[in-house]
């Protein structure tokens, strides 16, 4: 299959696109993107060789199935170091790995499934994807374990989208820095790992490889077993969480790896006061919580003409909150009524600027500018442009945001 295929294509399944998001390499002459797994006996957690050797035939099967109408794994060989199964893409339009990611993380993020407000099926298959093809079993602390290979700055912002998009509870998912490993302290280059907690896992999302099956079964409790399909899953006691696990974990989350601030309980309670959070109510829905966030969480500033106007001169102050009143702006507006909720690409503005960024509202120069002291003074929309877009040129970006607008 060629790359190009592969990204221009409206039919790839879920789990092909989880798959290469979660992991994949360039051939040493750059003609072959790949995505690939490697099998091994893990003798200290499940010694059976035999069973992991056979794994290794019937996963393909397994995989090529749910991965129609695209059935292409194959064994891997010598042109794919280390991988035992193996999908290539022919690299027809000589991308960098920069490139590739830029233009993965596009398609995700223009695919309908990621849009829809709970757990599909298609979001279980990409978190398959995503998963099954490098994670191991932690039994000494109940984890699914992932190395998180970065090939750009941008990949560090992976787990974002398994919690906002692909509706991951926060709660099951955390990173191990690679800072904070012993083996790193003591002189071993180890990848930060990306971990779920393996019995929500194994309960929402399961396991298709058969070694893992029966890995999981000798070493971790479950209550009882049910195979949908290639999918084995395990009911099993979950994780706890109070009432207000869920929205404080996430809150928490933002704050502190997102906007870089401690979380407080008075940031807690205003919070919830914002958006009308209540004992019954105490969730976060993706269609307003990420734009929340932003709207709460950072400066009281219009990032487009903070260097022009005084705020007071701008805007009001809301009754309710005491602080005063901005509105949320898309940068890249994906249409067909859908917003690209991703906290790199929401700018924080005043009324006034908002409404001069509407389609048609003022003359193509004047947005124009308006979109330039957005990316002056937030670095991070501007990177995250540059990403989606696959473009580096600053005027060139400027005109795609331009062009997206609605």
């Amino acid at each position: 299959m060629k790359v190009s295929e592969f990204l221009d294509n409206n039919d790839v399944p879920p789990f092909l696109l989880g798959a290469f998001y979660g992991k994949y390499e360039f051939t040493n002459n750059g003609k072959f993107i790949y995505t690939y797994s490697t099998y091994r006996n893990y003798s200290k957690v499940y010694d059976n060789k035999a069973l992991c050797l056979k794994s290794k035939q019937t996963f393909i099967i397994q995989a090529n199935e749910i991965s129609k109408p695209y059935p292409y794994w194959q064994k891997g060989n010598a042109l794919y170091p280390k991988a035992d199964i193996v999908f290539p893409l022919e690299n027809d339009l000589g991308l960098t790995k920069d490139n590739f990611f830029n233009r993965l993380n596009r398609k995700i993020l223009n695919s309908a499934f990621i849009y829809e407000p709970h757990l599909t099926e298609e979001k279980k298959m990409f978190i398959r994807g995503f998963s099954e093809l490098r994670a191991s079993l932690d039994r000494s602390r109940n984890l699914l374990t992932m190395d998180y290979v970065k090939n750009s700055a941008q990949e560090t912002k992976r787990v974002r989208l398994l919690i906002d998009q692909l509706n991951v509870p926060v709660y099951v998912v955390n990173y191990n820095f690679r800072e904070f490993q012993p083996d790193y302290r003591s002189g071993k280059k180890r990848e930060t790992q990306l971990r779920f907690n393996i019995y929500w896992y194994a309960t929402n999302i399961g396991f298709i490889n058969e070694y893992r099956v029966a890995a999981f079964k000798e070493n971790f409790n479950f209550i009882s077993i049910k195979t949908d399909g290639v999918v084995t899953y395990f009911d099993c006691a979950q994780p706890l969480e109070s009432d207000n696990t869920t929205f404080e974990n996430r809150l928490a989350y933002y704050t502190h790896n997102v906007f870089n601030r401690k979380l407080t309980k008075t940031d807690l309670i205003n919070f919830k006061k914002l958006i009308n959070a209540t004992e019954e109510n105490n969730s976060f829905k993706r269609d307003f919580s990420i734009v929340s966030y932003v709207k709460y969480l950072t400066e009281d500033k219009c990032v487009c003409c903070c260097d022009d106007y005084d705020i007071k001169d701008r805007t009001h102050i809301e009754a309710k909150t005491g602080r005063y009143h901005f509105e949320i702006h898309h940068m890249i507006s994906l249409g067909k009524n859908k917003e690209l909720d991703n906290v790199d690409n929401l700018a924080k503005l005043c009324p006034a600027c908002h409404a001069s960024l509407s389609r048609g509202s003022a003359n193509e120069n004047v947005q124009k500018e308006l979109i330039r002291k957005i990316f002056k003074h937030k670095n991070n929309i501007l990177t995250f442009c540059e990403s989606y877009f696959d473009e580096k040129d600053f005027e060139t970006v400027v005109d795609l945001v331009w062009k997206s607008l609605k």
